[in-house]
């Protein structure tokens, strides 16, 4: 662990979605929250009660604790079931938006105060946090409005997407600074916003968490036959900003022609799911199955169960989003099949560094290809997977990222609000 000494900062981290929340962006932000804390910064969280599942929203956490510590306020706020559409995503998203700024403007401000985008729209508290004394950082993990209207929920010029790009804009510029999580990502705020100060610090997986595993001792493998076939695996949301279509469709051609001893497993929940599950059962297809998320302690045998990591995007959200996944495939040693434009963070490092396969997004015949490349060569997925896990502990550690956030909010801490 890193620590620069000096003054200890205080820093307040407000997010909708904690541990013991199951969504990747709480995982993520739990640990960033403890690992700070290991290296003495005094770290409060504003948060709300679980909700991303069904299994969360049936948990009730404390509404204060100190956990490894971090102490902990969860703010009360509306439960809904995100899938059930999106005025109740957004009911959830706005109710503790309102709680977690009023909570924020009755304490003694000062602190610098990271603002991820969990709800969307949270970073909009730094221009009136900041006129109060806070230093806001926004934290930006998806860019909004335009994914939502790159997704359909919004549209290009729309009244609520103008309002919300001009409160964009005095945010961002009124941030002491903000964090991206890659550098498309930074071009894209910049192009936005003007010339704002950014950092750009990834994501990460927890490398200790996370460690290859050969599938023939892979108990979750076991169970699931995956040790017999070669499994192509997508672990995640199972949203609308990925092409996964594309994966069902290259089943139904690879079935057609024939080919045998080869399975696409999605592991999660998510908009498409239905829409998934109705093609694939119209299609009649044998080499697509469906599991439902995984408790968090299977996660290090799920996530290496098969032979490829899928990490899919889909077109118009170049520097809008990083894929997550992208962390834990690099992480479990896999061979990495990125469906992807060529701009994104996932193909730029696909290609770079030799770890996977990258091809287009609506382009069946060329994940099918892929995968028949893939099935065909034992010996290049084994050295593709091998590279997966150096570029991960070279580039992609927990710990490397989390040094970058202590090194920001000591710098900030230390000096006076501008």
């Amino acid at each position: 662990m890193s620590s620069t000494g000096g003054k200890k900062p205080s820093v307040t981290l407000v997010s909708q979605v904690f541990t013991p929340d199951s969504s990747a962006n709480s995982t993520i932000l739990s640990e960033l929250a403890v690992g700070l804390a290991d290296r003495g910064v005094d770290v409060t969280v504003i948060t709300t009660q679980p909700s991303y599942t069904e299994e969360d929203r049936a948990t009730d956490a404390p509404k204060r604790e100190v956990r490894d510590g971090v102490a902990i306020r969860r703010l009360p706020a509306t439960r809904f079931d995100r899938q059930e559409g999106i005025a109740k995503r957004m009911c959830n998203e706005l109710s503790f938006f309102l709680v977690a700024f009023f909570y924020l403007l009755g304490r003694r401000p000062g602190d610098v105060l990271l603002l991820p985008t969990a709800p969307t729209f949270l970073p909009l508290a730094s221009w009136p946090l900041r006129l109060r004394g806070y230093q806001p950082v926004p934290i930006v993990m998806d860019l909004y409005p335009a994914m939502a209207v790159e997704l359909g929920y919004l549209s290009p010029g729309s009244r609520v997407a103008d309002v919300w790009e001009w409160l964009n804009r005095r945010a961002y510029r009124r941030a002491v600074e903000t964090v991206t999580i890659g550098d498309s990502m930074a071009d894209e705020l910049r192009n936005r916003y003007g010339d704002i100060p950014v950092t750009v610090i990834h994501n990460w997986e927890d490398g200790e968490f996370i460690t290859p595993m050969d599938k023939s001792e892979n108990d979750f493998a076991r169970e699931h036959g995956f040790g017999e076939v070669f499994t192509i695996l997508y672990s995640g949301n199972l949203g609308q900003h990925h092409d996964l279509e594309s994966l069902v469709e290259a089943a139904d051609k690879l079935e057609g022609e024939g080919v045998d001893d080869f399975e696409f497993v999605f592991i999660g929940e998510g908009g498409k799911k239905s829409e998934l599950q109705a093609r694939s059962k119209r299609l009649d297809l044998d080499s697509v199955r469906f599991l439902p998320y995984q408790p968090f302690d299977k996660l290090p045998q799920s996530l290496t169960s098969a032979d490829v990591a899928v990490v899919t995007m889909a077109k118009g959200v170049e520097g809008l989003c990083v894929s997550s996944k992208l962390y834990s495939a690099l992480a479990s040693g896999q061979a990495v099949l990125a469906i992807t434009t060529p701009d994104t963070e996932v193909a730029r490092v696909v290609k770079r560094t030799g770890c996977g396969i990258h091809v287009e997004p609506d382009n069946p015949e060329a994940v099918a290809e892929a995968v028949r490349k893939l099935k065909s060569d034992a010996a290049a997925v084994d050295r593709m997977g091998t590279r997966a896990r150096e570029v991960f502990e070279s580039e992609f550690e927990q710990e490397v990222a989390i040094d970058a956030y202590e090194r920001l909010v000591r710098d900030l801490g230390s000096s006076k609000p501008r």
